[in-house]
């Protein structure tokens, strides 16, 4: 699944959990607005809304919205020209902008923004659970391929994004900020801390997906390394009993094997019959039957008779 796909598929996931608690219904909906949210001026008049190119979550605006203000949200959609051409669904919240910010945070009861989150909302652990799903809801982005991990909220201040950075503090969660051309982004990186979060949030689906892939890239590379340090062992091998047969065919031209010592004769003439044989094999094949350790010392002196010898030339 593709970066686009996984992100979009945690949303629809996240879209489906059904609050009960009102606490919790009113959390989601003011994290969705935090991310989400934009002033409409019709008539002289200041409304809300919420946009969102995600269905599922235009689904869920809509029911958060008739369950905190009891009643019926506008829908709107419209087909946009730029990039994929992809569908803006707005949802307008009931009421005055003024009314309806207060109550989801967005400002002070003197009709100030307000830059940071309420601590109202972040009383309750399953509040703050609710508040930080609506914030992906929002403007949130994850990535679970095997090439990279990444998680993101986006924030429209920097306050906005240091107490996100806190938020996710409080579950343990060690997040930075980065500056993007119009707003922050909360970012985590770690395959671990991602996967927290998304149990934090409740995407039990996509957080499966994640483990998978994580478990898979893992046992890949782990794979890889043994493939290739067996596969330098292995030339290493080679190369050694290359040089092997070569000095002890260089023995054999300059002085005979038949004038090595006996337990020198025997390998040597071993050596030169099964030049891909391993220490361990050659040793079995000697009688009586030598350890690695002995036939590696073995082999080590013809080296140096070699040496010798051709020391003895020059």
């Amino acid at each position: 699944m593709n970066t686009q796909s996984f992100s979009a598929a945690t949303k629809g996931e996240l879209a489906r959990i059904k609050e009960e608690r009102p606490c919790c219904l009113l959390c989601e909906l003011a994290g969705l607005a935090k991310a989400a949210g934009r002033v409409k001026n019709e008539n002289n008049t200041a409304r809300l809304e919420i946009r969102t190119e995600n269905p599922a979550v235009a689904r869920k605006a809509f029911q958060l919205v008739r369950a905190v203000f009891g009643k019926q949200a506008a829908l709107f959609v419209r087909q946009q020209r730029r990039l994929r051409r992809s569908k803006l669904y707005r949802i307008c919240v009931p009421g005055e902008f003024t009314q309806a910010a207060l109550k989801l945070g967005l400002t002070d009861r003197f009709g100030h923004p307000v830059s940071g989150i309420r601590r109202a909302f972040l009383r309750r652990e399953c509040c703050r659970r609710a508040y930080l799903r609506g914030l992906f809801l929002g403007r949130g982005w994850v990535s679970g391929t095997a090439f990279a991990y990444h998680l993101e909220f986006a924030a429209a201040s920097k306050r906005s994004a240091e107490d996100v950075v806190a938020l996710l503090g409080q579950f343990g969660l060690k997040a930075r900020i980065t500056a993007r051309k119009n707003c922050f982004a909360v970012y985590l990186k770690k395959s671990g801390a991602i996967g927290d979060c998304l149990r934090l949030m409740g995407a039990a689906g996509p957080l499966l997906e994640l483990e998978n892939t994580r478990v898979f890239r893992e046992v890949k590379n782990r794979i890889n390394r043994l493939v290739n340090c067996e596969t330098a062992n292995l030339n290493k091998t080679v190369e050694a009993a290359l040089q092997r047969k070569g000095e002890i065919g260089f023995i054999s031209a300059r002085i005979g094997l038949e004038n090595l010592p006996e337990e020198l004769r025997e390998l040597a003439r071993l050596r030169l019959a099964h030049p891909e044989a391993s220490l361990k094999e050659l040793g079995e094949m000697v009688r009586p039957p030598l350890s690695k350790s002995c036939v590696n010392h073995r082999l080590r002196r013809l080296s140096t008779i070699a040496r010798q010898i051709q020391q003895e030339k020059n």
